[in-house]
């Protein structure tokens, strides 16, 4: 993961604001959430414990690489971009 944050900068604007505003697909949400919710009421089969790890490691990813863009843009704006101001 460190050399995809680290070869963010090379980015233009654009494509940080693309990774800033990007999503993981409504199917994949859905499927994670539905598999959480399934765990809080009984124990998730091998497979499905295995979708769930790895649907929730792309989330996280997603969601570091975002935080990551909208970082790197605020250094090269020299403004917090996401101020309650």
């Amino acid at each position: 993961m460190q050399p995809i944050l680290a070869g963010m900068a090379w980015l233009s604007n654009r494509e940080l604001w693309q990774i800033a505003h990007g999503q993981m697909l409504g199917e994949q949400q859905e499927q994670m959430r539905s598999l959480a919710e399934a765990q809080t009421t009984r124990s998730l089969t091998r497979k499905e414990q295995a979708t769930l790890d790895a649907l929730r490691q792309e989330y996280g990813q997603i969601t570091l690489t975002k935080a990551h863009a909208y970082a790197l843009l605020s250094l090269r704006s020299a403004q917090p971009l996401l101020s309650t101001e």
